[in-house]
C-alpha cells in the first residue's frame, strides 16, 4: 500500500493511500491516515464537476447532521472540507466489512446473533429519533462492523431533520426497504426507519428480502421474533411500535435475560401523531429507485440509473460496473472547511 497523497483538513494533515474502500460514478472512497497518527480513516473524495448545486446543497445538509452526531453505533465523522476541485469526508474505518457482505459469505444468522446486532442497531436510531433525525435509508449495506464485530450505522446521505412530527412527501432511500408511505409520496415520520428495521431483522435471519410483499417465515424462528417483524411490517404507521417498544418487546427481553444485558434506552420524539390527516404538499424532488443488488439508486449525487456513492466505509461492493473515476491529483494543499 503506498501513499497517494497528502491533503490538509481542518483538524490535521492526512495521508490519502491508494487502497479504495469503495467505488462510485463520482468518486471514490479511500484509506487514509493523519500525518504523525496511527490513526486511520475512510476518506470519501467527490469530485465538484460532477455535482450540481443541488447535489452540494443535499451534501452540506448530510455533513451537517453527521458532523453532529456522536454515538457508539453510529459511524462518526472526523473532518469535512474541500477545495477547488473536490469535497472530503473523513470518516471513521469499520475494517470489518458491511453486515451484508457478511451476512452473504457466512449465510442467515442464528436469533441469538441477530439479537446482539438487532440491539445496537435499534439504539442508534433511538439516538437519531431522539435528536430529530430520520435515516431514511437503513440497509444491511449500510450497516458497518469493527474488528470488535460492533454495528455503525452508517451513509447520511438521504438524513434528514423532522420538524412538527412529521418531513414533506419523499421518494428516497433503497426500494426494498421502503415502506409503503415512501412509495406512495406520503408525510413521514420515525416510523418510516421502523419498517425499514423490519426489513433488516427479517433478512438478516433469512439472507433474502420478502418476495412480492409476501413475508415468508422459515421454520425455527421464534413467535416473539414473527410478532415483531410482523408489527414492524405494518402498512399502517400508527401501528409500528417505536423504539423504545423495540427495546421493551418480548423477543428483546428474551434474550436480555439470557445474556444478562443492560439496555441503554433515550427518548424518542414526543408529541407526534401518527395519523397521516394533513393535506398533501408537493413532492421533494428525489431518485426513487433502489436496486436488488443494494447499490446507491437513492443518492442525491446524481441520476438514479448511475449508481453514486453509497455507504463505501466497509468492503461492499457498488454494483457489478463501476463507472471510471477522475484520477484524484497527488497535491491537494489549499482547503476550507465545509458547512
Amino acid at each position: 500500500m503506498s501513499q497517494q497523497f497528502q491533503v490538509k483538513g481542518t483538524k490535521a494533515t492526512y495521508i490519502i493511500y491508494d487502497k479504495v474502500l469503495g467505488k462510485g460514478a463520482y468518486g471514490v472512497v479511500l484509506l487514509a491516515q493523519a500525518v504523525n497518527s496511527v490513526n486511520q480513516f475512510a476518506a470519501k473524495i467527490i469530485s465538484k464537476k460532477s455535482l450540481s448545486l443541488t447535489d452540494i446543497v443535499n451534501l452540506r445538509n448530510e455533513i451537517n447532521i453527521q458532523s453532529k452526531l456522536s454515538h457508539p453505533n453510529i459511524v462518526s465523522m472526523v473532518d469535512a472540507f474541500e477545495d477547488n476541485e473536490y469535497l472530503y469526508m473523513l470518516l471513521e474505518y469499520c475494517n470489518g466489512g458491511c453486515l451484508f457482505t457478511n451476512i452473504q459469505l457466512s449465510g442467515p444468522l442464528r436469533e441469538e446473533k441477530a439479537y446482539k446486532y438487532f440491539v445496537q442497531i435499534v439504539q442508534a436510531v433511538q439516538y437519531l429519533h431522539s435528536k430529530n433525525v430520520l435515516h431514511r435509508d437503513i440497509k444491511l449495506s449500510n450497516l458497518l462492523l469493527t474488528h470488535e464485530d460492533q454495528i455503525k450505522l452508517a451513509d447520511f446521505t438521504w438524513s434528514t431533520s423532522i420538524s412538527m412530527g412529521y418531513v414533506a412527501p419523499q421518494i428516497c432511500g433503497t426500494l426494498e426497504y421502503m415502506p409503503p408511505e415512501v412509495i406512495k409520496n406520503g408525510f413521514q415520520n420515525e416510523k418510516l426507519d421502523i419498517w425499514s428495521l423490519g426489513i433488516v431483522l427479517y433478512e438478516m435471519l433469512h439472507n433474502d428480502l420478502p418476495k412480492n410483499g409476501q413475508f415468508f417465515i422459515k421454520h425455527g424462528i421464534s413467535e416473539e421474533c414473527k410478532q415483531l417483524m410482523k408489527q414492524m411490517l405494518e402498512v399502517e404507521t400508527y401501528k409500528r411500535p417505536s423504539t423504545s417498544d423495540l427495546l421493551s418487546s418480548s423477543w428483546i427481553k428474551k434474550f436480555q435475560r439470557n445474556n444478562g444485558l443492560t439496555i441503554n434506552t433515550c427518548r424518542s420524539l414526543s408529541g407526534i401523531t401518527d395519523k397521516l390527516g394533513s393535506p398533501q404538499k408537493t413532492t421533494l424532488l428525489g431518485s426513487p429507485m433502489g436496486s436488488p443488488l443494494r447499490t446507491a439508486f437513492g443518492s442525491p449525487f446524481g441520476s438514479p440509473m448511475t449508481s453514486p456513492l453509497n455507504s463505501p466505509l466497509g468492503k461492499c461492493t457498488f454494483g457489478s460496473k463501476h463507472v471510471p473515476t477522475e484520477p484524484v491529483s497527488k497535491q491537494r494543499v489549499s482547503t476550507h472547511k465545509l458547512c
